[in-house]
């Protein structure tokens, strides 16, 4: 159960209620947490009555409300939080990362609009995290309790953004960034601009509290259009130091900027499975399931999706040894293998769509079957930057000349 307010305004997103749910737990007066097991199950639900409003909202002017109110209000947007500011440590603590990935292939199940949208607020909030000051993290704490929903806006094109000191702390911002998802509902996007030095510099805007030129002409994709990805002009924004994370190389350090590839195969493997289940629903409706040939797609099809959460396993893994003892070995280890599993999935992902569409046939891809729409949506979300580059990272790294065996490849050292 859930207790929530939609409202269709700019920044709605803000005014969205706590959940009812029993499985919440009250830490004091006021203070509303879940666990990071218990937030796997709540995704699982949301997943579960996503599907509708993602055939609702599949146009660039619409967007997930529903399903981001319940994101909201199951104390998900929190969970990346420290506990000690009222979230559960969410991705950010070691031993958290399996029920982070499982989270956003959950949500990814249900509606792959909702999962980017919130793989982009856990972005966020990790860069918060690692590189923000002590007053800056209770600050967007803050923000984070009262329901802003943060993001990443870092895409850009040849008009991207500049930032230009002013002094005293003063900085303003001239340039677009491109695919700027959930613009209207992201309150609390982090967007980097080059400095006249040719540093990069990371700055949290308050986009409730200034004035912008979105471009909504520039987004009109074959799928994932709910994502609101438009183009925004910043040109004129002031911010203060107040508002900048960290120093000019550290949006790009590595294992953390590449690594991040793991949340997002984490959602795109929610939408194989969903391919998964509606095709297994498909043919029990036309009572096909005796038909060999189908049987041996399914088949197929769930070896890969198996696959698929095997990989995902393994890169949480991955992930919490490199949070419990962050050596440059660990860290090569950890990069190197999240670009294996985020070529796996997009693997996994093409060849469920293919045999998906082969299963069904053209009277499956017909509405008001869902097949169609989440296809497109896949193949766009598939299509993540330097895949080539990520596999042959990960080549690199196996023929290093003090490499391990196969046997011992990714094992931690002791």
């Amino acid at each position: 159960m859930f207790n929530y307010t939609v409202s269709a305004g700019r920044y709605g997103i803000v005014i969205l209620m706590h959940s009812t749910s029993s499985k919440i737990q009250e830490d004091s007066p006021g203070t509303v947490r879940n666990s990071p097991e218990q937030l796997v199950a709540a995704a699982g639900l949301i997943a579960d009555g996503a599907f509708d409003e993602a055939g609702r909202t599949d146009s660039t002017d619409s967007f997930p409300v529903e399903t981001l109110a319940k994101i909201a209000a199951g104390t998900f947007l929190t969970a990346p939080l420290p506990e000690s500011e009222g979230g559960c440590g969410l991705g950010i603590e070691a031993g958290t990362n399996f029920e982070l990935l499982t989270v956003l292939k959950e949500l990814g199940r249900g509606n792959l609009v909702a999962g980017r949208v919130y793989e982009g607020h856990l972005n966020a909030l990790l860069l918060i995290h690692l590189y923000g000051g002590t007053k800056q993290k209770a600050a967007f704490a803050e923000d984070v309790r009262n329901g802003h929903l943060f993001g990443v806006w870092n895409t850009e094109a040849g008009d991207g953004v500049k930032v230009r000191p002013l002094g005293d702390g003063r900085f303003v911002l001239e340039g677009s960034k491109t695919f700027a998802t959930g613009i209207d509902y992201v309150t609390r996007p982090i967007v980097n601009g080059a400095l006249p030095d040719g540093g990069w510099q990371t700055f949290v805007v308050p986009m409730d509290e200034v004035r912008t030129a979105v471009d909504k002409s520039w987004w009109d994709p074959m799928g994932m259009r709910a994502t609101r990805s438009f183009k925004v002009d910043f040109t004129g924004v002031e911010l203060s130091s107040e508002n900048m994370i960290g120093n000019p190389p550290d949006y790009y350090r590595q294992p953390w900027f590449s690594g991040g590839a793991a949340r997002f195969a984490a959602v795109q493997l929610g939408a194989a499975e969903a391919l998964f289940d509606q095709t297994r629903d498909y043919l029990k409706m036309l009572k096909r399931t005796d038909d060999p040939y189908q049987r041996m797609r399914l088949g197929e099809m769930a070896i890969l999706i198996e696959s698929g959460n095997l990989w995902l396993r393994s890169a949480a893994g991955q992930m919490d040894d490199f949070m419990l003892s962050p050596s440059d070995e660990n860290a090569e280890r950890f990069l190197a293998y999240v670009n294996m599993m985020r070529t796996a999935v997009e693997e996994i992902c093409v060849k469920t769509i293919q045999l998906c569409q082969k299963t069904v046939g053209a009277r499956g891809l017909n509405r008001p079957f869902h097949f169609e729409r989440i296809i497109r949506d896949l193949m766009i979300y598939l299509r993540q930057p330097a895949p080539d580059a990520a596999l042959a990272d990960a080549g690199k790294y196996v023929l290093e000349p003090d490499s391990k065996p196969a046997r011992n490849l990714w094992k931690a050292k002791d």
